[in-house]
């Protein structure tokens, strides 16, 4: 009699096994396309033939003017309109500050850090020349 219940617990052990590793064989088989699962993202962060006033400005007038600007320029730091933005740009002291690099004071100050999509984008702006368009 006990050799009978010890076969019918190996049969459901054996049963139990078999079904959690078919789950996990099928659950686990998928085809990932990178492409299709992050598509929606690439494309909201444009960082191609960018605008200083559609893409730039923009950035630097939810940010930063309100403490950079021209009635009240901290730290001597004016980034109100192209001309006061390029020489930061340009010696590279604003990428610096948005990407919080050592050595500099992070940008916005006891704020959040911004966006990654925003700090590619002026980063992108910089290496594509400063247009000022």
């Amino acid at each position: 009699m006990m050799d009978f219940y010890r076969k019918k617990m190996v049969g459901e052990k054996c049963k139990i096994l078999v079904s959690v590793s078919l789950f996990l064989l099928f659950t686990s088989c998928t085809y990932h396309n990178e492409q299709e699962y992050f598509a929606s993202t690439n494309d909201t962060c444009k960082t191609e033939n960018l605008s200083f006033q559609t893409d730039i400005q923009p950035i630097l007038q939810s940010n930063c003017i309100s403490c950079h600007n021209t009635g009240y320029a901290s730290g001597g730091i004016n980034l109100e309109g192209y001309e006061n933005v390029k020489p930061y740009a340009q010696s590279g002291i604003l990428s610096k500050v948005i990407n919080h690099e050592n050595g500099v004071t992070a940008m916005p100050m006891n704020a959040d850090k911004l966006s990654d999509c925003d700090i590619n984008k002026i980063d992108a702006w910089i290496d594509q020349g400063l247009k000022n368009n």
